[in-house]
């Protein structure tokens, strides 16, 4: 718990623990965290000494949840102060449950996509009364990716009911955060891993879809293919909105190391090679972000008080470097231990 984000770093000292992997999120002012070795959600309410006094504990466990239980966008969707959705990688449903009662009252069974081998990796984004979500294809233990096959699925949230399931092949796993611009146009893009697979083993050129306002499938006239149109034939990933037209677009440059069949698509990702551009969405034009040098493959922007944060992990993700962009330019702020991606506004 911090008091102001304009410290040099966030010491852990006061800090709560929690076993492996800790997911949170807010909704009016109330803290919810999980933890990835247990499917249960525990509530926090805000003290006046800014403490957080614990207000109960929510148990998905009936509902075979695997590991890597998380309430993040990746795991939860929030549709309101009295709806949610916990997504159940196991059998593609999603369980319903209330935040303010804090009690689950339904669940919405899955589409037919499961796999034999393969997990499903997914994410989703809502738009008035729909829930856009992807599914994708991916085994983490062999490190190999389905850069073809995955599914646009569209949700009514006020009926839970599915409407529609899509297949589209043109962009490789599109299960980055989606945005939204200000006219209400939603853009799916996709994350660092998938650029070394183009690199190294042929799989398509990254890019990016979107759906316009009004419709509820990918618009098929337009393909932001980053190599071809921005970023001078090299790779890139995470694509994330700044406003106004701008974008920000993660970006490999192959220049600089030497790529053989016997390269590492995994160690690439990883690999210092990485710089954050900034993109103009409207004349397709970009350039790399000014005050951040080149860095690991992946980030996360944060959005807080008005501001915009960027979590930059080191190469072996003990640190975490909080990146704030003034002007268009990146400014170092706090430094944090371990791999931070969330910043949680409670008041």
């Amino acid at each position: 718990m911090l008091p102001s984000l304009d410290v040099p770093r966030v010491e852990l000292t006061a800090a709560r623990e929690w076993d492996a992997r800790a997911s949170a999120l807010a909704i009016d002012a109330r803290l919810f965290v999980a933890s990835s070795t247990a499917p249960e959600i525990h509530r926090f309410d805000v003290s006046p000494d800014g403490t957080l006094a614990e207000a109960g504990t929510l148990s998905f466990l009936n509902y075979g949840l695997p590991e890597h239980f998380s309430i993040d966008a990746w795991g939860n969707v929030p549709i309101s102060s009295t709806k949610a959705y916990i997504f159940n990688r196991s059998d593609a449903s999603h369980i319903v449950w209330n935040p303010t009662t804090f009690q689950i009252v339904g669940e919405i069974p899955g589409p037919d996509i499961i796999r034999e081998g393969w997990e499903i990796e997914t994410i989703s984004v809502v738009r008035g009364n729909r829930m856009f979500r992807i599914f994708s294809y991916l085994d983490y233990e062999a490190w190999r990716f389905d850069t073809t096959t995955q599914y646009l699925a569209v949700y009514d949230v006020e009926t839970d009911a599915l409407l529609e399931l899509v297949q589209d092949t043109r962009c490789p796993l599109l299960y980055n955060r989606p945005f939204a611009d200000e006219a209400g146009t939603l853009y799916f893009s996709g994350w660092v891993w998938t650029p070394a697979e183009t690199l190294v083993h042929g799989a398509p050129k990254n890019c990016a879809l979107r759906i316009l306002p009004g419709e509820t499938r990918f618009d098929p006239t337009w393909q932001l293919i980053y190599a071809d149109a921005i970023t001078g034939g090299r790779e890139g990933g995470v694509l994330r909105y700044l406003g106004n037209g701008q974008a920000l677009l993660d970006v490999f440059h192959h220049e600089n190391v030497q790529i053989t069949a016997e390269t590492s698509s995994d160690e690439l990702s990883n690999s210092p090679n990485w710089r954050l551009w900034t993109v103009d969405l409207n004349t397709l034009s970009g350039a790399p972000v000014e005050g951040l040098p080149f860095k690991a493959g992946g980030y996360t922007d944060v959005p807080v008080a008005g501001r915009t944060f960027l979590m930059v992990p080191n190469s072996d993700y003990s640190e975490t470097t909080a990146y704030e962009i003034v002007s268009g330019h990146a400014v170092p702020g706090f430094l944090i231990q371990g791999s931070s991606y969330q910043i949680i506004k409670l008041r």
